[in-house]
C-alpha cells in the first residue's frame, strides 16, 4: 500500500511486472486505492489462473493491455477446437474460461513429444539421439500457431497482443488486438545488431516515447 501511495497520480500508465498472488493483491490495493491509472504488464499478470480468481479486485485489470502466447477470445479453428477439448474434459465449476497459457505450453511440449516419438517409432538408444534429432527440427502445428526452434533452441511462435474484457457472462478474459508471427528470440532484429543493445537493465532500452 505503500508503494502504491507513492505512485503519482498523473501517470498515463503503470507497468507492472507482478504475477501469481502479487498480481491479485496489487489489484485489491489499487482498488481500494482507487487507482485510475492504465495497467500494462508481462502474460504472468494476465493469465486465466489470475482472471478467473475467486478473490476479487481483478476488476482494475479491465483494459490492460499485454502480450503472450496466446489470446483467449481468437476465433481461430485451431484454437476453438483446443478450447472445446479442454472445456468438454472438466465440469464448468473445475474449470477456468480457457487453458492458462502455462497449460497451453505444457500441452504443445508433450505434442511434440509425441509427434517424434511416432515418427523415431520409439527409438531412445544412443543418448535419445534421434528424439533430440527430431524436436530440433520439428515444426508444431499446435493451437496458438505454428512453433519452431531456432539453432539455440529458442521458440519462434506468435505473439498475441491482448487486451482484458469482461465477457457477458461477467468472466475476465484475454481479448485478442493483434497477432505477430514468427518472432524470434531477437525480435526480428538482425542478431549480431541486437547482441549490440546489450543486456535488458533499468536503463536498457532506454524508454523514451516514440512518435514515428
Amino acid at each position: 500500500e505503500k508503494v502504491i501511495a507513492r505512485i503519482p497520480k498523473n501517470v498515463d500508465a503503470i507497468y507492472l511486472a507482478l504475477g501469481g498472488s502479487d498480481t491479485i493483491n496489487f489489484a485489491r490495493q489499487y482498488k481500494k486505492a482507487e487507482g485510475k491509472a492504465k495497467l500494462i504488464g508481462g502474460s504472468t499478470m494476465v493469465d486465466g489462473t489470475l482472471l478467473n480468481y475467486k478473490g476479487g479486485g481483478q476488476e482494475v485489470l479491465i483494459g490492460a493491455l499485454s502480450a503472450g502466447p496466446q489470446a483467449d477470445t481468437w476465433d481461430d479453428p485451431k484454437w476453438q477446437s483446443y478450447i472445446k477439448s479442454y472445456q468438454d474434459a472438466f465440469p464448468a465449476n473445475q474449470r477456468f474460461l480457457v487453458p492458462s497459457f502455462i497449460a497451453t505450453g505444457y500441452y504443445n511440449a508433450t505434442k511434440a513429444v509425441g509427434q517424434c516419438l511416432n515418427k523415431i517409432n520409439g527409438k531412445l538408444d544412443d543418448g535419445h539421439k534421434a528424439l533430440r534429432s527430431c524436436l530440433s527440427t520439428i515444426e508444431l502445428e499446435a493451437p496458438n500457431g505454428t512453433i519452431s526452434l531456432d539453432k539455440n533452441r529458442q521458440a519462434i511462435g506468435s505473439n498475441f497482443v491482448t487486451e482484458i474484457i469482461k465477457t457477458d457472462d461477467g468472466q475476465l478474459a484475454n481479448k485478442l488486438v493483434v497477432i505477430k508471427d514468427d518472432v524470434n528470440q531477437t525480435l526480428g532484429i538482425d542478431p549480431a545488431s541486437f547482441a549490440k543493445i546489450g543486456s535488458p537493465s533499468k536503463e536498457n532500452p532506454v524508454c523514451k516515447a516514440n512518435y514515428e
